[in-house]
């Protein structure tokens, strides 16, 4: 054990059993854990997974969104059980939900583990080929030639730390789905190999596979209650080390402005004309520049308008706002308030005018226990990861479901260049992810149970 992980170790004590914790740390000695092999499971699994055509859609209200989801769900569902998980569901939305029995004598907190199965909308999910590029050693890696469509260090900073590593990409005119089929891969590894060596203690283990995620629908119909996890984490981060603990503060608005166009334009001096139209042009007008998407980064939060609709009369603007803290969220929810009576006060003829709030969701870094988070450090620094912990700038499945009463921060999976043709997995990083993962559960199981 190096001087850090002794000093992490010893931090953390707090949170381990004293007598169990040389125990704990030799999870890997007990099952003589082979990188080579989980490396070939996870590729194996990852490449067949992303010949799923999971794309969601913004076009409907269902859920899930699309079919190849629901096939995927079933897919999964029958090889958890083959992999001796228990309860195994596939719902009414394709959430496929499951249980690895206890295998300890301890009584110890029920532990879950996140993926999502849909990919993005910005490029097409279907017919895609997986290639595998083993022992990267720097410089491009050609997706497509005849597209010229490669990735390296300049395009993709992350390459620069990827040496020696094996890299998997799709093959031109696809996304790759590694958003989160990296994550999907790294648990049903973890599913397997508690099932090939029974002889590695655990705790009662949930696991979930959601739809959904890219459009913010699929985890809201999730029941949190009946699942029966004290504590969850999400396996859909990028980079070496990544935990998400916090994430905006969300709030959408809509500003409807209703007006009198019904007037011949050429009649419209000294008439009842007012234009609704205009209003909404002023109001997005009047909204602070500084405060866009492109004009905030780190933890600024931002103001944005996401559509402008007319219909006759009636303009109804709307838009999100971003924030970490409460109080920067009050003051861009004071921005949009003040442009909106700026111009209902502008002598507008208006015969309507409404503005109104919705909470989406909280940063979920107020409702996690240190110990959610400072488990999952501690799983990385006893595998010689330096933990990253991270603001997202947006939300997570795990910040909806933090809110819904399940504790859920975000683990590294191994993605990058995500919502792109350039998109591709790192495997090495996938097995530092499942290795972290398999740490967790040896560490859950030297906990005490939460008070019910």
């Amino acid at each position: 054990m190096n001087k850090l992980v002794k000093t992490a170790v010893f931090a953390t004590a707090a949170l381990l059993p004293l007598a169990a914790q040389a125990q704990n740390m030799d999870w890997k000695s007990v099952t003589r854990y082979n990188k080579a092999d989980a490396k070939k499971q996870l590729t194996e699994r990852f490449t067949k997974y992303v010949t799923f055509d999971t794309q969601s859609s913004d076009q409907t209200d269902k859920v899930p969104s699309t079919p190849g989801q629901t096939k995927m769900a079933k897919a999964l569902a029958k090889e958890l059980k083959k992999y001796g998980a228990k309860n195994v569901k596939v719902d009414k939305h394709s959430i496929v939900t499951g249980e690895i029995p206890s295998n300890s004598a301890r009584q110890s907190p029920v532990v879950a583990f996140f993926a999502h199965m849909d990919t993005a909308l910005e490029a097409s999910g279907k017919d895609v080929k997986p290639q595998v590029h083993k022992n990267y050693q720097g410089g491009d890696i050609v997706i497509n030639a005849a597209q010229n469509l490669v990735i390296n260090p300049a395009n993709s900073p992350q390459l620069s730390r990827a040496r020696g590593h094996d890299i998997i990409t799709a093959s031109g005119g696809t996304l790759l789905g590694a958003d989160d089929k990296t994550g999907v891969a790294v648990i049903m590894t973890l599913v397997q190999y508690l099932y090939d060596h029974p002889e590695m203690e655990h705790g009662t283990i949930k696991i979930a596979f959601t739809p959904d995620e890219e459009i913010g629908a699929g985890v809201e119909k999730f029941d949190v209650a009946s699942f029966g996890a004290d504590y969850a984490y999400t396996v859909d981060g990028m980079d070496l080390g990544q935990l998400t603990d916090e994430t905006f503060n969300a709030k959408a608005f809509t500003a409807v402005f209703e007006g009198m166009r019904a007037v011949h334009p050429g009649e419209a001096m000294n008439s009842a004309f007012s234009d609704n139209v205009l209003m909404a042009s002023d109001f997005h007008t009047l909204l602070p520049r500084h405060r866009r998407p492109e004009s905030t980064a780190g933890r600024r939060g931002f103001i944005l308008v996401d559509s402008i609709t007319t219909q006759g009369d009636r303009t109804e603007v709307k838009g999100i706002l971003r924030a970490f803290s409460d109080e920067e969220t009050q003051d861009l929810v004071n921005e949009v308030t003040r442009a909106f009576n700026t111009v209902k006060g502008m002598n507008y003829k208006g015969t309507g005018f409404s503005l109104t709030f919705t909470d989406q969701y909280k940063n979920m870094k107020t409702l996690l226990p240190r110990q959610v988070v400072a488990l999952a450090e501690l799983a990385m620094k006893n595998e010689e990861i330096t933990p990253a912990l991270t603001a997202a700038r947006g939300g997570t499945d795990g910040s909806t479901l933090s809110v819904m009463g399940l504790p859920t921060p975000d683990i590294f999976a191994g993605q990058f260049n995500i919502h792109s043709e350039r998109e591709y997995a790192d495997v090495d990083v996938m097995e530092a992810s499942l290795r972290t993962l398999l740490r967790l559960v040896s560490l859950w199981n030297m906990q005490e149970l939460p008070a019910r």
